[in-house]
């Protein structure tokens, strides 16, 4: 079984331990915690500008989420969009990337925000759930 699948069959239902790492004090995840973000639409970044800085001053590395919004159809209304643009400019780095995969894309989110991003997303009735890492096996094709 390959290491995403054993990930996902290990995780509780994609809980993982993600509530538990929530409450501890390190910017980013374990690396199954970080796995099984990908399923809830995030992906753990480091911050490169100041990589080097941080080495140096023995610093752990500085952590950041980027979360994309599934957006069914590439169709929202102007108040969906208005909420993710807030989102960004207030717990982001300011930038709303909108993409081929017909998605919203927030990057520059702390884990300490996640939650009031995640809530935020849902009050507009859109979710992060299955919008990153494959959701089902990869079945080989017949033809």
């Amino acid at each position: 079984m390959a290491n995403v699948e054993q990930l996902k069959a290990n995780s509780g239902a994609l809980r993982g331990q993600i509530a538990e790492e929530l409450t501890q004090p390190a910017s980013g995840f374990s690396a199954g915690g970080a796995g099984i973000l990908k399923f809830h639409g995030m992906y753990q970044q480091e911050n490169r500008d100041n990589r080097q800085t941080r080495k140096q001053e023995a610093q752990g590395k500085a952590h950041s989420f980027m979360v994309r919004t599934r957006i069914p159809g590439g169709r929202v209304t102007p108040q969906q969009y208005l909420a993710h643009d807030q989102i960004a400019t207030q717990l982001g780095d300011g930038s709303l990337r909108l993409t081929t995969r017909q998605d919203f894309q927030l990057h520059g989110m702390l884990k300490t925000d996640l939650r009031v991003v995640l809530q935020s997303i849902a009050s507009t009735l859109l979710t992060t759930f299955a919008a990153c890492a494959r959701f089902r096996k990869t079945r080989k094709r017949l033809w």
